[in-house]
């Protein structure tokens, strides 16, 4: 969760509204002596043509006199900054504290700087890899003989020199002896490393494959020639997306979870903050709770403790003042993309969110809103700022920044009585025309727009604060070219960020949400198909046949790419399947509950979440379902625990819940195999009560069997386990494989796990 260092935005939309204190750079090349740098307006200070005539050092001083000075990673009174001789344009950052140090060159056309800093030369700064003539792309051939005492022979890449965050990949890359090595300068992407190399690289190493990677260290031999391929030779696709693979995600609705700081409540509006919260009535579920970074900051080893590796959370940029007595508690009702919700904190809190995280080894993903801002016929109709400066809202503007295509489906008439429900399913209308009254993004076709340019560098903002992943809200109503652009534009500045969206109802089956996700549009999608295949399941209302089915259809649907998609059961537009489970009443979609016991509804909740931490996909898990979470209020339209009431406060922190424990173990098997991360899904045994299956990756195998039946003893063959006896990592069964078969005597709704 590096936090990355940005170049200049090229569309200063507006200037800061807050004027920049001056600053100095001091350094070897003037004797330490302080020059004042130009202020180029969003936090960015440049000193330009600085010459160091040899390598040298710097710092920043803010007022000139050394009282506060800034220097290696952004540290106050931190080390001095290494830089090579040459000619630089140094730039600063004075919001975050980081650095960028570029060649003095033609702007149009300038070179990278990729310094190569590895165990060859003490991780030093200044070592800098060649540009290869006029392309993109940069090598360098280095004899790695050795390591240090923090490993072996290993290299990164630093654009900055400043080791800002901006380095890459983001773990070490292993050497081994002469070792050629090809970075592109465009995208700050590794393309090849050569290992075991004659002197200076003059005799390759054996690669049968061809594909860069020697015999010796390639993992995958016989990969076919294009194959794109990791450092061990194994096949990739998109960069960034194995880094989730095998992490398990944490959706929280940040306004509900848990509250650190009550000073920050009332916000900019008390009327919009609720005093009775969840006793008071309907009204009282829409404003504001207390939630915010802070309480998030607060429960962090609660959430390690459950195994969760990336917390997903609900949008914390800035959000409507002027909503009367509602509250844009969900985040979703966004004013000023460049700041934090006042409700929520500030950029140190998010700062300290990232360090917090970093050291716990978990990825912030952020909720991001491409599609709107906030209602057009109300409270502050689609008011839009930049840092605090006005840009523009509904009624001013003219169509540069919005659409005014009216609502899908209001037929483009003045009567609200008429309808026009094939709009939903109409790619025009839904990309064109406003979601529900929520001011409409006008996004460019072929080119950004004013407004793409304003939520890419939005985005990039937060980047350098620490998020390392997005998931975008209403992707299916945004123009999807606009995807395209947006995904290579954050990826540009950090390759392994990871994107999925919301198309409501996506998945297999699902014919216009697939044939985007297999467009290569750089996003993922929410597998909502896969999400109600398993409750169904579990509820009874499909046979676990019928559900194996559509599992084993995913792959063939998404090109093979079902193990990238998050996969969840519960979320923020959907009754909670607890409450499905046990109430009688009507819930979302015209459906009515089940009716079960708490006891029942648990236990078959407990099944669905276990087949969301095993299946093919990225598991994530809704606040509260680790508590088996419910609220049995009725909203506005007679829906039993449907919004709000899907959105209620933590019940518990317990650890000790099934539900917890299960999650748990489920997650630490995840993180630590390959098999669930990315493995082949092969059914064992199936039929309507009880399905069988198996993950395999190479040697790495994991079983699992739901039952949501009664008591019974099956026999399954044709496993991929090694001979051996097994304890369940849920639970308490012991299992015999012998000869590739096993028995399993499994309880009603109980689930068995073997590794």
């Amino acid at each position: 969760m590096l936090r990355e260092t940005l170049a200049l935005a090229g569309l200063l939309l507006c200037a800061s509204a807050t004027a920049q204190a001056e600053w100095f750079l001091r350094g070897t090349h003037n004797n330490w002596q302080a020059d004042q740098m130009q202020n180029l307006g969003s936090n960015t200070m440049l000193a330009d043509d600085v010459v160091f005539t040899s390598a040298g050092e710097i710092k920043f001083d803010r007022w000139g006199d050394w009282s506060e000075n800034y220097g290696a990673n952004g540290q106050q009174n931190g080390n001095n900054i290494a830089v090579p001789a040459g000619t630089w344009d140094i730039k600063f950052y004075t919001d975050t504290k980081d650095y960028h140090i570029l060649p003095a060159e033609d702007p149009e056309t300038p070179d990278a700087t990729l310094h190569l800093r590895g165990t060859h030369n003490g991780w030093a700064a200044g070592d800098l890899l060649a540009r290869i003539g006029e392309t993109d792309e940069y090598d360098a051939c280095r004899n790695f003989a050795s390591g240090d005492g923090n490993g072996g022979p290993r290299f990164k890449i630093d654009p900055s020199g400043s080791w800002a965050g901006s380095q890459f990949p983001a773990q070490d890359v292993a050497a081994s002896g002469w070792t050629y090595i090809v970075a592109n300068g465009a995208n700050n992407s590794l393309v090849s490393v050569t290992t075991d190399l004659g002197e200076n690289c003059g005799v390759a190493a054996a690669d049968s494959d061809g594909d860069g990677v020697p015999d010796s260290q390639d993992n995958c031999p016989n990969t076919p020639a294009g194959t794109a391929v990791d450092a061990n030779g194994c096949a990739t696709t998109q960069p960034g997306l194995a880094d989730f693979r095998n992490r398990s995600m944490y959706f929280v609705f940040v306004d509900r979870f848990a509250n650190g700081d009550p000073s920050n409540d009332n916000g900019n509006n008390a009327a919009a903050t609720s005093t009775s919260k969840s006793a008071g009535g309907l009204s009282e579920w829409k404003k504001y709770w207390g939630g915010d970074i802070q309480g998030l900051i607060d429960k962090l080893d609660y959430l390690e403790a459950l195994g969760v590796t990336a917390i997903w959370v609900t949008p914390l940029n800035d959000n409507i003042d002027n909503s009367g007595s509602d509250g844009a508690y969900h985040g979703y009702w966004g004013r000023d993309f460049y700041e934090v919700d006042e409700h929520l904190g500030d950029w140190a809190l998010v700062d300290q969110l990232d360090a917090e995280m970093e050291a716990r080894g978990m990825k912030l993903v952020l909720d991001i809103a491409l599609n709107h801002s906030n209602q057009d016929d109300q409270y502050e109709f689609g008011s839009l700022y930049k840092e605090g400066t006005f840009i523009t809202d509904f009624l001013q503007d003219n169509g540069t920044w919005y659409h005014r295509n009216g609502a899908i489906a209001d037929c483009g008439d003045s009567d609200p009585n008429t309808q026009c429900f094939g709009e939903w399913d109409d790619p025009w209308s839904f990309t064109n025309k406003t979601l529900f009254n929520l001011t409409d993004f006008n996004h460019g076709i072929n080119s950004n727009s004013v407004a793409d340019q304003y939520l890419i560098d939005a985005a990039l903002k937060w980047m350098s604060h620490g998020v390392d992943a997005f998931r975008i809200d209403a992707i299916k109503h945004i123009e999807p070219n606009f995807i395209n652009r947006f995904s290579s534009a954050v990826r540009a500045v950090n390759p392994d960020v990871y994107i999925f969206g919301e198309w409501y109802g996506a998945g297999a089956g699902e014919s216009l949400s697939m044939q985007f996700l297999n467009e290569g549009r750089g996003s993922e999608l929410l597998d909502f198909q896969l999400r109600n295949h398993i409750e169904q399941a579990i509820a009874g209302d499909i046979t676990m046949t019928q559900l194996n089915t559509h599992i084993e259809s995913r792959p063939g649907a998404m090109n093979n790419r079902d193990s990238w998609q998050p996969i969840f059961l519960d979320n923020h537009d959907a009754t909670r399947t607890s409450v499905f489970l046990q109430t009688t009443g009507p819930v979302d979609n015209g459906r009515t509950g089940k009716g079960f016991s708490k006891s029942l509804a648990d236990a078959r909740q407990n099944l669905g979440m276990a087949l969301v931490m095993t299946l093919p996909g990225i598991p994530t898990i809704y606040y509260g379902s680790e508590q088996n979470s419910t609220w049995f209020t009725a909203n506005g339209d007679g829906q039993v625990g449907h919004d709000p009431y899907n959105r209620e406060g933590m019940p518990s922190f317990s650890e000790t819940t099934e539900a917890f424990q299960m999650i748990s173990a489920l997650a630490e098997l995840r993180a630590q195999s390959p098999a669930l991360a990315s493995g082949s899904y092969t059914q064992r045994w199936v039929n309507g009560d009880i399905l069988v299956f198996e993950r395999t990756a190479g040697s790495d195998v994991v079983m699992v069997a739901v039952n949501r039946g009664g008591s019974t003893s099956i026999n399954v063959s044709n496993l991929d386990l090694a001979d051996g006896q097994y304890n369940s990592l849920v639970g308490s069964d012991s299992v015999n494989v012998s000869g590739g078969s096993a028995v399993l005597n499994l309880d009603a709704n109980e689930v068995i796990v073997l590794h």
